[in-house]
């Protein structure tokens, strides 16, 4: 059997989706609005060994966001209104839209919008990338989030969390054996795990955390609870005198009832 010619990714002028076409292709449907767009194929270059996306014969996208990937570093534009994309640097298909999960699934979940996985969900695959997310269920890979992680689940937690702060929610009873890596965090609930954190940690009222906590500053506010050990790290800064500044330990006893 011939070769199966390689394919040409072209983004679409209404909603930004990127999708893989013959290098020869004239005009297209969208596979993700439907609309019907015409493309030049003299328009496609090549920029240090990689295949730009070609520019278009019709309509501009408008106003562009940045979507960074997290599989080959590479950042790029898409529309405002686009649901979905695909990487031009190594075609990684990444989702712009929330996401519900509520079942058992394996597949890999990469979106730069809000996953909420339900009491029932489970996601087995080890690459989960989101914009922000609520958790319930139970996930085994690597949790990597940009925004803010709420953690609500009542059961051991399998997997690797990193994100950019998270929320140990009041009824949560997490037990994790992998460090929690946030930029901040806070726990209202119950959360026995390691905690790397490039930022404050509180513990709030009514909060237990029980781990090896490394973080520029820890408190604990009154009612709150934390057994471990407490690595205190400054934040590493460019001026000296921001790298000389003390940081607080705050660790009051739980009250009395």
């Amino acid at each position: 059997m011939p070769p199966t010619p390689p394919k040409t990714p072209f983004r679409c002028p209404e909603c930004g989706f990127v999708q893989l076409e013959s290098p020869s292709l004239v005009s297209t449907n969208c596979r993700s609005c439907g609309a019907h767009y015409e493309v030049t194929a003299s328009d496609q270059v090549r920029v240090g060994g990689e295949t730009s996306l070609p520019s278009f014969a019709g309509k501009k996208t408008g106003q562009a966001k940045p979507v960074h990937c997290l599989k080959c570093g590479r950042t790029h534009e898409v529309s405002q209104k686009a649901q979905s994309t695909i990487c031009p640097g190594c075609y990684a298909p990444i989702e712009l839209i929330d996401v519900s999960i509520n079942e058992s699934i394996s597949r890999a979940v990469d979106t730069r919008g809000h996953l909420k996985l339900g009491p029932k969900g489970i996601i087995g695959n080890n690459w989960i990338v989101c914009g922000s997310a609520r958790i319930e269920g139970v996930f085994n890979g690597h949790l990597r989030r940009e925004g803010e992680a709420r953690l609500a689940m009542q059961k051991p937690c399998p997997g690797r969390i990193t994100a950019g702060s998270v929320l140990i929610e009041r009824k949560a009873q997490i037990d994790s054996a992998h460090p929690i890596e946030a930029d901040q965090m806070a726990v209202e609930g119950k959360l026995r795990a390691p905690v790397k954190s490039r930022g404050i940690v509180r513990v709030l009222k009514g909060g237990w955390l029980e781990g090896t906590v490394h973080s520029p500053s820890l408190v604990v506010e009154k009612g709150g609870v934390f057994v471990g050990d407490c690595h205190i790290q400054p934040l590493q800064t460019t001026a000296p005198a921001e790298e000389a500044a003390e940081t607080s330990v705050d660790t009051q006893p739980p009250e009395e009832s």
